[in-house]
């Protein structure tokens, strides 16, 4: 077995820098909880801006009518600005692969359109609060005109963006940046252990019970570390996590194992910790850029599309995410509580699981192509140069794969 895929300890478990931070399950704003906020603003600002009495003042009628008039022109606007989004996502859907979610996933989205609803709110609540008087503040107009210039920019903003994600070279940044800070998050960055550092099986308490997911079927997204090791350390117990980020916790099968002694509130906080949902995210999920890439490049070069320059392209942004994982420790499944033993052993991908990821299924549909069989050749040398002894053999197996298969074409 090798380093990094060693068994996981309980006493006296060596600390394993701040992994639990870093696998935090993060409660980002709902897309509901988000726009409420911005009508929320939008009527508050509409009510509370025409009671102000400093400055000039404009003719009630004629500043009503031009907050209708914008406000309905902004129903418009949103329908056409999110047809376009729409037409975006479908487009990078089937030009790259269907689990390339970083657009439609994006805070800019979600924000655009609620800003968008929060300045309808406004124009409406506004034109309505001062219906009964024949002058209104100067303010009114001139915020309004202000809402719509930065709207305008967020349209920009949101345009290129979009345009962005439908270039190659940009989704492939897009989806390296993502990868990177990912496994920085989750691997530390200091150097692999030799070979004889290696720790040796240690005991886990008395005491072994799976915990049945009661929940329907769903992938993976995001566990709450931090909530199952407090729960975890008040039981006395250690959380052992058997379904890996990104694969599918099915009903009625065991997602984790608790050895120590039984407690109830800690199975239902192990199952209240762990989230899934339809697709995969990048939230915690380590493998995921490696398998977008690796999605856009077997499309490539599939016979309807035959773009074996894309793919090599791919290779490069694997090389990336390969030579940032090379040297790095990962044995980090181990996450300690405070006192410095293991309370959470976490399933993440090892130094083989990447390689294979990386090159078993394009070694096996793209080796005829010249230039990407080329490229795999001179990717798996580099590596193989690079790599500490520990990590040569999976990169050896591979190049040696793929110049059997040339041979064999030959």
């Amino acid at each position: 077995m090798s380093a990094e895929a060693g068994p996981t300890a309980y006493a006296e478990a060596r600390p394993v820098r701040k992994l639990g931070r870093a696998l935090r399950r993060r409660r980002r704003l709902r897309v509901g909880i988000t726009q409420l906020f911005y009508v929320l603003a939008g009527v508050a600002l509409g009510v509370l801006l025409p009671q102000i009495t400093v400055g000039f003042t404009v003719p009630q009628a004629e500043a009503a009518q031009m907050l209708f008039a914008v406000g309905a022109g902004l129903l418009t606007f949103i329908g056409v600005v999110f047809s376009l989004l729409f037409l975006v996502v479908q487009f990078g859907t089937t030009t790259f692969t269907p689990r390339l979610n970083l657009f439609h996933s994006a805070p800019i989205v979600w924000h655009a359109f609620a800003f968008y609803t929060g300045v309808l709110v406004y124009c409406f609540v506004a034109a309505l609060s001062t219906s009964g008087d024949d002058l209104m503040t100067g303010l009114v107009p001139i915020v309004t005109l202000v809402l719509l210039l930065v709207a305008i920019a967020l349209f920009r903003s949101l345009q290129m963006r979009a345009f962005s994600s439908i270039q190659l070279a940009s989704t492939l940044a897009q989806v390296t940046q993502r990868g990177r800070q990912i496994l920085d998050g989750v691997y530390p960055d200091k150097p692999l252990p030799e070979a004889g550092d290696a720790e040796g099986p240690r005991g886990f308490p008395e005491g072994r019970r799976d915990v049945i997911w009661t929940a329907g079927p769903g992938i993976v997204q995001a566990i709450d570390v931090p909530l199952i090791i407090s729960a975890a350390r008040d039981a006395d117990a250690v959380v052992e996590i058997v379904v890996p980020f990104g694969e599918t916790a099915q009903q009625h099968a065991p997602v984790a194992v608790i050895h120590g002694p039984a407690d109830p509130s800690l199975d239902a906080a192990v199952l209240k910790a762990i989230r899934t949902g339809a697709e995969r995210t990048f939230e915690q999920d380590p493998a995921l850029a490696l398998r977008v890439l690796v999605d856009i490049a077997l499309r490539a070069v599939s016979s309807a599309i035959n773009d074996p320059t894309t793919a090599v392209q791919v290779l490069d942004s694997e090389e990336s995410l390969l030579r940032m994982l090379i040297r790095r420790d990962l044995n980090v499944r181990e996450v300690t509580g405070p006192h410095g033993s293991a309370r959470v052993i976490l399933s993440l991908p090892d130094w083989d699981d990447y390689v294979a990821l990386a090159f078993d299924e394009l070694i096996e549909m793209g080796a005829d192509h010249v230039q990407v069989r080329r490229r795999l050749e001179r990717l798996l040398r580099d590596l193989i140069a690079l790599a500490p002894p520990s990590r040569r053999a999976p990169l050896q197996r591979r190049l040696d794969d793929l110049a059997s298969g040339a041979s064999a074409a030959e």
